[in-house]
């Protein structure tokens, strides 16, 4: 037998209530005087002294309510009678060549086992043969937790096999089962030129050696960029929300980060059919996305189809969204730019105790035990309750 509240059992202690009371009731007895007592010889009057258990019955009864009660409030389960849940091993990897490579012994040992083996892409594909890789290989982290979800469905034992850099650090928290193993690998041998951005006004938008997004003329001599930029010209960016106030909320947030890094940003509030953005953020479904515009959904969950469409489930407005009472809106919009020109291609890996606060394990929901046990310890205990009141109002006890 196992206990949900085991705290409670203490309770079971306050039994020497109703036994101090008990003895104290019957301390208290008065001498009333009557007339035949004189009648009664004194050789027959005998002087009792110690403890006289009366009403011993009742006494027993009050003492067992106290720790049935107790019992009740332990929420006590009984482990015994319930089957247990069979949990299947399922393996998720990120469709990268490096990851199957350096697994490969892992995943043909599970496929062998008969254990699933899963892509971690928007489609969540099965596979039998990790060396042939998917056609679909978007990997972000929306991806990721929807693969998740999908896969964590019914109760299982989920290894999950992932390249460890900062693109994992885009997000606060990772939510994965209770019964969770994270293989992870460091990339060392990809060394990617990285990108940099051309604006006009700001000169160059890049990411500096400390991981830094700033604005410079010059580039940062300790990193090595690429040859040619990944944007050149002014960046244009649409609001477009039917909530005034949430689109009030969000052009704030965006001149806030244009004045920041010096961006200078042109931003529309409605659209102009000429007109090619590069950010369009709006509250409204995304019907034929180009792969070049970055694009921020609120309102909406729904699961990614590509990298650069992302969904935001709350409305972004100070009593809706927590990024935004937080003021942390506009530093969130410049993680998805950073993460949408590719500014931080290669970052350093997490550490062991960055990456255990990522990865939250959800606590699993119990099976739902005897009810009938609880629900048939609080009728014994009515009923002895009943069963007290009655004999001790029976007895003047």
């Amino acid at each position: 037998m196992e206990f949900i509240q085991p705290l409670f059992l203490w309770g079971i202690g306050a039994v020497v209530i109703p036994v101090v009371i008990h003895f104290w009731h019957q301390k208290r007895g008065k001498t009333l005087a009557w007339a035949a007592t004189r009648w009664l010889q004194e050789k027959n009057q005998q002087q009792q002294r110690g403890i006289k258990l009366d009403n011993l019955l009742l006494l027993l009864l009050r003492c067992l309510v106290v720790m049935l009660l107790a019992l009740i409030l332990s929420q006590p389960i009984l482990t015994g009678l319930t089957k247990p849940v069979a949990v299947a091993k399922i393996h998720l990897v990120q469709p990268e060549k490096v990851v199957v490579d350096n697994y490969r012994f892992e995943l043909e040992e599970a496929i062998r086992k008969g254990e699933a083996v899963y892509w971690i892409n928007a489609a969540t594909e099965a596979t039998g043969h990790p060396a042939q890789l998917p056609d679909q290989r978007t990997f972000n982290l929306d991806v990721l937790q929807s693969s998740i979800n999908t896969v964590s469905e019914k109760p299982s034992e989920i290894h999950l096999y992932v390249l460890n850099n900062q693109q994992l650090a885009n997000v606060p928290f990772i939510r994965v089962p209770a019964q969770f193993t994270l293989h992870t690998m460091v990339d060392s041998a990809s060394r990617p030129l990285r990108p940099y951005l051309k604006l006009p006004g700001s000169g160059n938008v890049f990411v500096n050696v400390s991981n830094q997004l700033v604005s410079s003329s010059a580039l940062s001599k300790g990193v090595r960029f690429q040859d040619f930029p990944a944007h050149s010209g002014r960046l244009k960016a649409l609001v477009d929300f039917h909530d005034k106030t949430e689109q009030q909320t969000v052009l704030a947030a965006l001149k806030a980060l244009s004045d920041v890094y010096a961006l200078g940003i042109q931003i529309d509030v409605k659209k102009e059919q000429k007109t090619g953005y590069d950010w369009v953020l709006t509250d409204q479904d995304v019907v034929a996305p180009t792969s070049k515009t970055l694009y921020v959904v609120s309102g909406k969950l729904s699961l990614p189809r590509v990298p650069n469409v992302v969904y935001w489930e709350e409305k972004l407005t100070p009593q809706t969204a927590e990024r935004v009472r937080t003021g942390q809106l506009p530093e969130q919009l410049g993680e998805l730019l950073i993460r949408h020109f590719n500014l931080k291609p290669n970052p350093f890996p997490l550490s062991q105790a960055q990456l255990n606060t990522l990865f939250v394990p959800t606590g699993e929901r119990r099976e739902n035990q005897p009810e009938n046990l609880r629900n048939g310890l609080l009728l014994v205990f009515v009923g002895l309750i009943g069963l007290e009141r009655w004999m001790a109002l029976r007895q003047n006890a």
